[in-house]
């Protein structure tokens, strides 16, 4: 079987830039995954800034990698697009049918409806799969659930503005990126989710499309280690991997932080993963929380390596998630495979994900009273905490299970294929 896949995140790129991320690697992991099977043949199409399209085989997983130029490349066109939030360019379709021609698969599999690969279903002559990432048209609506984009404008740096590089330039392109999607998910066949918010999502704004159900590998480095209880030390470490979108709740931890001031015996430590200090959303939202504990409470530690990030979580004591929507976050699902106790907000598809009670508790969005209280609950009760840590793992290593995964994902192509 010849299989064309399109995403954003492909191996080759991502060793390239040392593998920093907080989301995405399940597809990487896929990748190797699959290759495993001596029946399949696979191409990846992905986007670079480059000046001429290019292919490369992979050692590593020995898929063959199709490399698209982005548009525009030159770097006042690329200033001036970004600054004017100008449409999104189209160019690259012409070199996505191109490469399909050329590689004549029996299947396509386009990663999420964020990116403009799946415009070119209506001239396919194969069978297509958009594998359901997130949902902008729905992310649209909680964009600034926790804090206004207007907050962020006063902390932007000068640079940034000028660069177009701000979060308001972001969220111009993000309106853009909304309407696109909208027309995407007309043009769909099939759909592959993971939870009962994206499946309830496909049956309105696709109804034309056949959805199925499979779910996805996580990164080796969690499958080799997991999560212990610590004893007797005198502090308490929260983890937390989250973007720097708005709507990824970060204002929620500097609240939090603060109603749990004098109620911990230990000296509480909250680790934020994957946004840097001194960026504008950061220095917003502390001052939207008006927290008094952030400078010594909430760490921001930036992009880490998936190495470094179990490292960070095997020395936690819980793994919070704010996020005010989410389909199956990467960080839960990581957080739970490791056996750790898991909090996380009531929201998307989070709730397919465990069991509220069993396998970690789920509190209400944009609630800090219910996340401290949740929080107190684990901290005062260490052998129920250790407990759905223990659930939370079990249930991971039968949903995440890669070989699993790829069988079923098999079937789904013989199945859109027939």
């Amino acid at each position: 079987m010849r299989v064309l896949w399109f995403s954003n995140t492909p191996y080759i790129d991502r060793k390239d830039s040392k593998n920093l991320t907080v989301g995405g690697s399940w597809i990487e992991s896929l990748e190797h995954e699959i290759m495993t099977n001596s029946a399949i043949d696979l191409g990846i199409v992905f986007k670079k800034l480059v000046k001429a399209p290019y292919e490369v085989g992979s050692t590593q997983t020995g898929a063959k990698y199709f490399i698209v130029p982005r548009h525009p490349y030159s770097k006042f066109d690329r200033w001036f697009s970004r600054f004017m939030a100008r449409p999104l360019s189209e160019k690259p379709l012409k070199e996505y049918l191109r490469i399909v021609e050329e590689y004549k698969p029996d299947a396509i599999l386009f990663f999420g409806t964020e990116a403009d690969f799946p415009l070119i279903i209506p001239h396919l002559t194969v069978p297509s799969i958009i594998w359901f990432q997130g949902n902008l048209t729905v992310y649209d609506r909680m964009y600034e659930k926790g804090i206004a984009i207007r907050e962020t404008i006063s902390h932007e740096r000068w640079k940034d503005r000028v660069m177009g590089d701000t979060l308001w330039h972001r969220y111009l392109n993000f309106k853009k990126l909304v309407v696109r999607e909208k027309r995407i998910f007309s043009l769909a066949q099939n759909f592959i989710g993971r939870t009962d918010w994206d499946r309830r999502l496909v049956q309105i704004m696709a109804p034309q499309a056949n959805y199925h159900h499979c779910d996805e590998p996580l990164r080796r480095p969690f499958w080799e280690n997991s999560w212990s209880y610590h004893e007797n030390r005198d502090r308490y470490i929260i983890t937390t991997t989250i973007q720097d979108n708005l709507y990824k709740g970060l204002e929620t931890v500097f609240e939090t932080c603060d109603l749990l001031a004098g109620k911990l015996e230990k000296h509480l430590e909250w680790r934020i993963i994957g946004i840097p200090e001194g960026t504008a959303y950061v220095k917003a939202t502390r001052k939207k929380a008006h927290s008094k504990l952030s400078s010594s409470c909430v760490r921001m530690m930036g992009r880490l390596t998936g190495k470094e990030l179990v490292q960070e979580l095997l020395n936690a004591d819980l793994y919070v998630h704010p996020s005010h929507i989410e389909n199956s976050p990467n960080g839960v699902q990581e957080a739970m495979l490791l056996g750790m106790p898991v909090i996380a907000t009531n929201v998307g598809g989070t709730p397919s994900l465990m069991v509220d009670g069993h396998e970690g508790i789920l509190v209400q969005n944009y609630d800090p009273y219910a996340l401290a209280g949740a929080i107190l609950d684990l901290y005062r009760s260490p052998a129920n905490a250790e407990k759905m840590g223990e659930n939370a793992r079990n249930r991971a290593l039968v949903r995440n299970n890669p070989k699993s995964i790829c069988k079923d994902l098999l079937e789904i192509f013989h199945k859109v294929m027939a």
